[in-house]
């Protein structure tokens, strides 16, 4: 029973020492599995894409850092191949064996880890290509090949600085610009990073060089606004894109976002003026339009003038009635009394038609100076034109076009930790 029980002992010890070694031989792929954290993630997709950006300006060592260090933070598969592509640039332009060495097996773990689709193809002939380069070196290149690129210094902070916007610039502590994106040591103490590029707003941001890592920072820069000045004395309003922005006349420029834009000026009695423009980030417009006289006002004008001699001449044949009303009364009171002759009556007939025919016409003359007053009054008025203004369907950035980073499988080697971060233009 003895011997038994040593058995049993001695088969469950080797059992739980076979899974002990099994836990501990998979927990490192579990924990490789593991997502990170999304802090992780956003410093990955700065170095990512400050590493694109380094590629598409032909700095591959720079570029091979940067996707190291978004390799460590978020590893996927897809940076594997982007960081191969980087190294075997740089080695293409350096001869440094240390990069082809690692391109090799970067496209190796690529290819262990796509079995199928992704980038495999292009993957499988470029680490043929430089395989086949490798089997050609001398020994003491090949030497130096089985080692690697040389590491940062680990004792010292470093920074890498990033900006989406084409043709920014960054300085460190009011240092002289650098061209972004930049790598750089950091001393002690807080240090302010400065990126800035025309036609935007400056953006900083403080970082320590307390602790001995290298910090990614990306520094969205917010575009200036285009100042437009209104050139116009009468009181308008001014619309942007079939929007009321401001009431003319105005002595301050108006701040409108670069891009397509329609201005557009409407003003009683004057026909509305609209202009498509462009405008760029940051500069100056003037918008000077000319007003021309609407020909609704000329109708107005044209109806108030016909209504004002209708009204008078309705008044100047109204006094003529009452003239010939009193010639005919006066005729009336001499025939009642008896001492009026043939002639007379005659006039007294005269007079009694002229009034009627005076009566007649200013009453046509009052009703329709009273009709073309009312209705040249309310045209006049009534006098503001209409814009029917279609706004472009986008503000599009005529000079220094910010890009909206993105990441192309098929047109571009290089993808980010998590499908995200900035498209390559660069052809490999």
């Amino acid at each position: 029973m003895t011997r038994r029980f040593s058995r049993a002992f001695t088969v469950g010890s080797r059992v739980a020492a076979v899974f002990a070694v099994a836990l501990l031989t998979t927990f490192p792929r579990i924990a490789e599995a593991s997502e990170p954290t999304a802090d992780a993630v956003e410093r990955a997709r700065t170095f990512f894409n400050a590493g694109a950006q380094a590629y598409s300006a032909g700095r591959f060592g720079d570029a091979v850092r940067a996707f190291d260090h978004a390799y460590e933070l978020a590893p996927r598969s897809p940076l594997l191949f982007s960081m191969a592509q980087a190294e075997r640039k740089e080695f293409l332009v350096s001869a440094d064996a240390s990069y082809l060495r690692r391109a090799v097996n970067h496209y190796k773990s690529y290819l262990e880890q796509v079995p199928s689709g992704g980038r495999r193809a292009e993957a499988t002939e470029a680490k043929a290509e430089l395989e086949a380069k490798l089997a050609r070196l001398d020994p003491q290149q090949l030497a130096v090949a089985a080692g690697v690129t040389p590491e940062v210094d680990k004792r010292r902070a470093r920074i890498t600085v990033y900006s989406a916007t084409l043709g920014a610039q960054g300085s460190v502590d009011n240092g002289p610009p650098q061209e972004l994106p930049y790598f750089g040591d950091l001393g002690p103490g807080k240090h302010r990073v400065r990126v800035f590029a025309e036609g935007y707003f400056d953006a900083e941001r403080e970082v320590s060089g307390d602790k001995p890592v290298d910090q990614p920072v990306d520094l969205p820069l917010k575009e200036r606004p285009a100042m437009v000045t209104i050139v116009l004395e009468t009181s308008a309003e001014i619309f942007v894109d079939g929007r009321v922005v401001a009431t003319a006349p105005i002595s301050r420029p108006i701040e409108v976002t670069s891009g397509a834009h329609v201005l557009s000026v409407v003003a009683n009695g004057k026909d509305a003026v609209s202009q498509d423009v462009r405008l760029i980030r940051g500069k100056p417009f003037r918008f000077a339009p000319k007003l021309v006289t609407s020909s609704q006002r000329w109708g107005a004008i044209t109806m108030l003038g016909a209504g004002a001699v209708g009204v008078v001449s309705g008044v100047v044949f109204g006094a003529f009635a009452i003239g010939r009303e009193s010639r005919a009364t006066a005729i009336e009171d001499a025939r009642g009394l008896g001492n009026i002759d043939a002639s007379e009556l005659a006039s007294h007939n005269r007079a009694i038609d002229q009034r009627d025919a005076f009566r007649t016409f200013a009453t046509v003359g009052l009703s329709a100076g009273a009709v073309l007053a009312v209705g040249g009054a309310l045209l006049f008025a009534l006098d503001k034109p209409t814009i029917n203004v279609v706004p472009p369907r986008g503000v599009e950035p005529s000079v220094n076009p910010t890009p909206n980073p993105t990441i192309d499988l098929t047109a571009s080697p290089l993808v980010g930790p998590s499908l995200w971060g900035a498209s390559m233009s660069a052809v490999f």
